[in-house]
């Protein structure tokens, strides 16, 4: 294929490579990534474009002619207020062609993500999809490109057993709050957030017995709806720091651009605990809670990277059958890609 033929092309920073603390500083607000997906539509030489836009990754699947499509999506990065184009470029990876189809099957799939086996990526890359072909930026290449990746999501779960064990957020911090204090049912947990992965987590742990749940956003309305699926409270957003020292556990998963607590915050909190561990998840990118708290004594402060590895414990016990799912999903990548034409 020469170099002025359109290539099928995916450029990207996850977890594997980046440090947290980076990730933080890469993740696009979704105004952002509606700003740069407009970009890729108004370039000439991009000709179908979708944006993959997670706490933990953040992608862009194009189809474009030349060779110069990295130094396209740089500029177009660099015109984005504060967004760190250079740290980008030190941590981003690029995929071509089949190891393009190849790295997405493996993500729809849950194989890529920091859980691995998790589903709520599906539901991800499905939203990429839609968005990109509500912008029309997704033609022949890309609407393929994805139809095939959900069908290799489709078969990687109900063919193979990647799913089995506690793969996913919601799961995971039920598991770790059980291990400090045990039954759940007379903990008062506060959920910080209504957004998708917010309303996760909350869910499970009503599940698991939490009797006691308040829920503050910013969204009111959201707020209510998800206090009326999980049979909570609503507080206030401008109130919900006063009600810290009377709860258990927070749960934070806000879209917020920077930290809403702080270290000194949290110092206040504890001394009017009286020595009662209070377990707190940050599930924001950026982090919502300043990481520095977790030096504070009867503090549990837990964030992605962390429940990341602990969902990853059981992994030895699913590793053949990730290893099985991943072949199949190189042979299904290899056959997808020889029925694509890509013509200039």
């Amino acid at each position: 294929m020469s170099s002025d033929s359109p290539r099928l092309i995916t450029i990207g920073c996850n977890h594997h490579k980046t440090p947290l603390e980076v990730r933080e500083r890469l993740a696009l607000s979704s105004e952002s990534a509606l700003l740069l997906q407009n970009k890729l539509k108004e370039h000439p030489e991009i000709l179908e474009a979708a944006i993959l836009n997670t706490c933990n990754r953040m992608e862009i699947h194009a189809v474009a002619n030349g060779d110069s499509v990295m130094d396209h999506v740089s500029r177009m990065l660099g015109s984005i207020e504060d967004f760190p184009v250079q740290e980008f470029l030190e941590h981003a990876y690029v995929h071509e062609n089949m190891q393009a189809i190849n790295h997405a099957f493996r993500v729809a799939a849950g194989l890529d993500s920091q859980l691995v086996g998790e589903t709520q990526i599906l539901g991800q890359m499905k939203s990429s999809y839609a968005t990109a072909t509500k912008q029309k930026m997704v033609g022949p290449v890309l609407h393929k490109f994805f139809q095939k990746s959900f069908q290799a999501a489709k078969w990687a779960r109900t063919e193979t057993k990647i799913g089995t064990g506690q793969v996913s957020l919601g799961n995971v911090a039920v598991e770790l709050a059980t291990r400090i204090f045990g039954k759940l049912t007379v903990s008062r947990t506060l959920v910080i957030g209504s957004g998708e992965v917010g309303r996760e987590v909350a869910k499970a742990f009503r599940s698991r017995g939490v009797a006691c749940m308040s829920i503050a956003s910013r969204t009111h309305e959201r707020a209510q709806k998800l206090s009326r699926e999980i049979d909570g409270l609503v507080i206030p957003f401008n109130s919900w720091q006063d009600t810290l020292p009377y709860v258990d556990i927070g749960i934070f998963a806000t879209s917020a651009p920077m930290s809403i607590l702080d270290k000194a915050t949290l110092q206040n909190v504890l001394r009017k605990r009286s020595r009662k561990p209070l377990f707190l998840i940050d599930l924001a990118l950026p982090r919502d809670i300043d990481a520095s708290a977790s030096e504070l004594s009867n503090l549990y402060l837990y964030n992605l990277d962390d429940l990341a590895d602990i969902a990853n414990e059981n992994l030895k016990n699913r590793q053949k059958e990730v290893d099985t799912c991943l072949i199949e999903l190189d042979r299904k990548a290899h056959y997808t890609w020889k029925s694509m034409k890509l013509e200039s």
